[in-house]
């Protein structure tokens, strides 16, 4: 199962969810998916998420998944196969419920078929 494939089912899978982004462990853009948001501005994102989970990865060993939600975008993060990361960016707030666990199948995929 290509990565493309499983990137564009997350992406279609998540409620008002504009863009997928799988990264490397040094933040380098592997592959994206946007439907609304510049690939650009995904592949920035993605890289800043990845400082963002490293950062938060020192004070708390072990983390493998953090997120955050505000009024415009929620941004979800998460670590696959331990060298590489997820994101999803979803226009407006969003419940982890509704993103993590698609994203849990995603990975789950990703580590199976790709990695």
């Amino acid at each position: 199962m290509p990565l493309s494939y499983i990137l564009g089912n997350l992406l279609a899978d998540v409620p008002r969810a504009e863009a997928v982004v799988f990264l490397d462990h040094e933040g380098e853009t592997i592959e994206t998916l946007s439907s609304q948001l510049q690939p650009y501005d995904v592949k920035v994102q993605g890289a800043y998420q990845v400082i963002h989970f490293q950062q938060w990865e020192k004070r708390f060993p072990g983390l493998d998944r953090f997120y955050y939600t505000g009024e415009h975008y929620s941004l979800f993060t998460r670590s696959v196969g331990g060298e590489y990361y997820l994101t999803v960016i979803v226009r407006g707030p969003a419940h982890p419920s509704m993103v993590m666990p698609r994203m849990d199948r995603a990975s789950r995929d990703i580590e199976e078929k790709v990695l």
